[in-house]
């Protein structure tokens, strides 16, 4: 996968989870787009979880509703049903109703958002969500 050159970090593989931690400064599409990427390396690979940290990517300000309902929409079509969805961001970017999580599972894509990394690990681990 080509990261774009604003953005530092690599793809971790282990066990059945890729855990990718990039850091830089993106526009908010830049950033959808990276995440898109990122689905489509791991569904490719055959890797059926993906914990994405976005904590420290900075230069955008928290989406707006449309912009979660097609970024949402976006992520279920690349994963084909093939991939579970970890995101780690900042809480203040998290919206409280998880409106991008719940487009995501109606469209096909296991996943939720977490502000912090541990719980986003329990989750795609099945283990207690807090």
């Amino acid at each position: 996968m080509k990261e774009p050159s604003k953005v530092s970090g690599s793809i971790e593989v282990v066990g059945d989870c890729a855990y990718y931690r990039p850091a830089g400064q993106l526009t908010l599409d830049e950033a959808i787009e990276l995440i898109d990427q990122t689905i489509a390396y791991v569904r490719d690979q055959r890797i059926p979880k993906l914990l994405f940290n976005a904590n420290e990517l900075v230069g955008f300000h928290p989406p707006s509703l449309p912009t979660r309902y097609f970024a949402a929409r976006r992520f279920a079509a690349t994963g084909q049903s093939q991939v579970q969805l970890a995101m780690v961001i900042r809480a203040e970017m998290i919206d409280r109703e998880k409106f991008g999580v719940i487009v995501a599972r109606n469209s096909g894509l296991n996943a939720d958002v977490f502000s912090e990394e541990k719980e986003a690990k329990d989750w795609l681990q099945g283990g207690p969500e807090k």
